[in-house]
């Protein structure tokens, strides 16, 4: 199971318009070294560089949200589908990820690791 075969069974939601508070409040999150390179990647082709988080707040959070969205890791795309990682505003998905789903995620995440 590829990365793109995970981030794909995790549902999809909108956020509340202008709330950036999981950017805000954990920093960077961990992620995979396939994450970290599709991270430098992206950086790179728009000239830019990995930034280092300030306190809790995520470097790639800018005043128009989320700067690499399109390959935020895991942990940030499982926010607030999860019943472990709610939304603390109340967003969420049409359909919660069920914590069994959730469970194997996670654990087929982790063989993705070095």
């Amino acid at each position: 199971m590829t990365l793109d075969d995970l981030y794909a069974m995790i549902p999809s939601m909108a956020c509340i318009p202008g709330c950036t508070d999981c950017c805000r409040l954990f920093g960077i999150p961990s992620r995979t070294q396939e994450e970290d390179r599709r991270i430098r990647a992206y950086l790179k082709a728009q000239g830019r560089h990995l930034l280092k988080a300030q306190g809790t707040t995520c470097p790639y959070l800018s005043p128009d949200g989320c700067t690499i969205y399109p390959v935020r890791p895991f942990t940030c795309r499982l926010f607030g589908a999860s019943l472990n990682a709610l939304c603390p505003h109340g967003a969420r998905p049409v359909e919660m990820l069920h914590e069994d789903v959730e469970a194997e995620l996670h654990h087929r995440y982790r063989l993705l690791w070095p």
